[in-house]
């Protein structure tokens, strides 16, 4: 019998990026399953400062995902030269919603004016403040319960770089910004697994002389 542990992680290394979703729809149910498991993430000083947006009108979907395309297209033009080859796959990459039943526009709340002071010159007073964090621990919530379920899922931050288009498709919250959109539906393709860094190549104990023999 397998442990809970060895559950869990045999359900995160199962975990994958999909880009192609079938039309079956995503019931009502397990969008409720899937928010019940996001609200559940810790959050800095429990504010919970994450909102979900969900679109599941197919036009509604289409006409953003043709907006992000046309608005990213132009913006790449700017890159040097050397970089041309890959602008088709990145704007790929970052329409690829455009097949899903399900897009989800994830938000964070703005830090409180009161903590303004405190980040004023930090260079990324964003990581201290936490909301775009917790609301990234919402998110990874909401992955693993997709893939408990037999959903799909495919976070995207491409569209970001073009702002102005998202704004003039979607009506944002008042004092939120987005984190990133999730791509979501019943998976028409399973990708092998990506390589991965080993534990040796991503953990350093401190003071250095005993790391090593710790995870032996």
């Amino acid at each position: 019998m397998q442990s809970a542990y060895d559950q869990f992680l045999g359900l995160m290394q199962a975990r994958r990026s999909i880009r192609r979703f079938s039309e079956r729809a995503v019931s009502g149910d397990d969008l409720a399953r899937l928010f019940e498991a996001a609200r559940w993430a810790p959050s800095n000083h429990n504010r919970q400062p994450w909102r979900f947006l969900v679109l599941e009108d197919k036009p509604q979907i289409n006409r953003l995902a043709e907006t992000v395309r046309q608005n990213l297209s132009q913006k790449l033009k700017t890159l040097p030269e050397a970089a041309a080859s890959h602008l088709a796959e990145f704007t790929q990459y970052a329409t690829c919603f455009a097949n899903a039943p399900v897009l989800l526009v994830v938000l964070h709340k703005r830090p409180v004016t009161i903590s303004a002071s405190l980040l004023a010159g930090l260079k990324h007073p964003e990581l201290v403040s936490g909301e775009p964090l917790s609301a990234a621990m919402a998110v990874q919530n909401l992955l693993l319960a997709a893939q408990a379920l037999g959903l799909g899922t495919c976070v995207l931050t491409g569209p970001l770089l073009v702002p102005e288009a998202l704004a003039a498709e979607l009506t944002l919250l008042a004092g939120h910004e987005m984190t990133c959109l999730v791509a979501l539906g019943h998976p028409a393709e399973t990708p092998p697994p990506p390589r991965r860094k080993t534990v040796e190549q991503i953990v350093e104990f401190v003071p250095r002389p005993a790391a090593k023999e710790r995870l032996k």
